[in-house]
């Protein structure tokens, strides 16, 4: 018998789990995954990020790539932003997550991971998480399983028409001097908007990992056209050799809450990160949002355990999401998108990869929360 059961052990799940266990909650984890395990995202993590998780990066045992430069290049030109300090850290997924899982587990949260949640409810005020391996009860449930996460599939009354990124990525281990070799600007992250504004490229050195990906706002169908003139555009331009193998790519999807809303809280459950969608607007950028995510519902997990109504919780749940991050309007640049003429959308695109101060306040700091 639990407290409360986290499904999800990313960083917003592995960070809710540590929060409760350091608080003498018996906390469980269930991930679908066996950790370490590969895991789609472009990896860069923002001071704030590293303050919300309570460490210091300068301690952080692995792959780590700091930088102060980012580039934007659109119609074969680039244009590089840089700052005086350290805006960001480049990581690679795969070992960052486990290690903040493996910090829940000594916090005092049990893990278990390999296991998938065939069904959830609720009876007489706790959950039942059936798996194959058994059920398990809490009177708290924390969904972070991702863009499909069972938790939200059960409870978060997903709408029919969210706004879907889709994303295909390959992270590979190639080796520093391979990198030095090929990448014009080692471990600074290189930023590709694409053509038509609705999605972007990305190529990012890190340690002696190569990370590509691409991500969309789209039906699926065009990713992988979209995929493959990317890669050729990698290889044009001698970012990418045909004689390196890189990793298959991989598929992911988020929805951001620019159209419509996931119930992000209700009676006894939280969402976080992108089972709860909260991923930036335009960046699609997710690690920041699920920790901050994690580390509110673990606040308000805790005031439930406290013996708050848990109606009046989950009503305050929702009201700092928003005020955190938007009550699922569209964003400023996506009303804008919706009014201009394509043509005019394209030429201010352009205009603000062009224009240093508004390359630096909208995409880097703005979509991508550096600085």
């Amino acid at each position: 018998m639990y407290d409360a059961i986290i499904v999800g052990g990313g960083p917003g799940g592995s960070t809710a789990a540590w929060r409760l266990a350091q608080s003498g909650v018996r906390a469980l984890v269930l991930d679908c995954a066996r950790f370490p395990r590969v895991k789609l995202c472009a990896g860069w993590v923002t001071r704030r990020v590293w303050a919300e998780l309570v460490l210091d990066p300068a301690t952080y045992p692995l792959t780590l790539q700091p930088f102060a430069r980012a580039t934007l290049e659109l119609a074969g030109a680039a244009w590089e932003t840089a700052w005086d300090h350290t805006v960001s850290f480049g990581i690679v997924r795969r070992e960052f997550d486990h290690f903040l899982l493996e910090r829940a587990r000594g916090a005092g949260a049990e893990v278990i991971d390999g296991v998938r949640v065939s069904r959830l409810e609720r009876r007489a005020g706790r959950f039942v998480v059936e798996t194959p391996r058994g059920d398990f009860t809490a009177p708290l449930l924390i969904g972070a399983g991702g863009h499909h996460c069972p938790v939200a599939r059960a409870l978060g009354e997903i709408p029919e028409r969210e706004s879907v990124v889709v994303t295909q990525e390959s992270e590979t281990r190639i080796g520093q001097v391979q990198i030095a070799a090929i990448a014009p600007r080692p471990g600074v992250p290189e930023l590709f908007p694409e053509p038509d504004l609705r999605g972007y490229g990305w190529y990012f050195s890190k340690g002696d990992f190569l990370n590509v990906g691409i991500g969309a706002l789209d039906d699926g169908r065009g990713l992988h056209r979209r995929t493959e003139a990317f890669v050729e555009r990698l290889v044009e331009s001698g970012r990418l050799p045909r004689r390196i193998e890189l990793e298959p790519f991989r598929g992911h999807a988020y929805s951001l809450r620019t159209t419509a809303r996931r119930r992000v809280a209700g009676p006894g459950f939280f969402l976080v990160g992108d089972a709860a969608g909260l991923a930036r607007d335009v960046s699609g950028e997710g690690i920041a949002p699920a920790v901050t995510s994690g580390n509110l519902a673990a606040a308000h997990a805790l005031q439930r355990l406290d013996g708050r109504d848990e109606e009046e919780l989950a009503s305050e749940y929702r009201a700092a999401i928003d005020a955190r991050f938007g009550a699922g309007q569209p964003g400023f640049a996506t009303r804008l998108g919706g009014l201009l003429p394509r043509r005019w959308l394209l030429s201010l695109g352009a205009l603000t990869c062009r224009n240093a101060w508004l390359r630096r306040r909208l995409v880097f700091e703005g979509a991508f929360g550096m600085g």
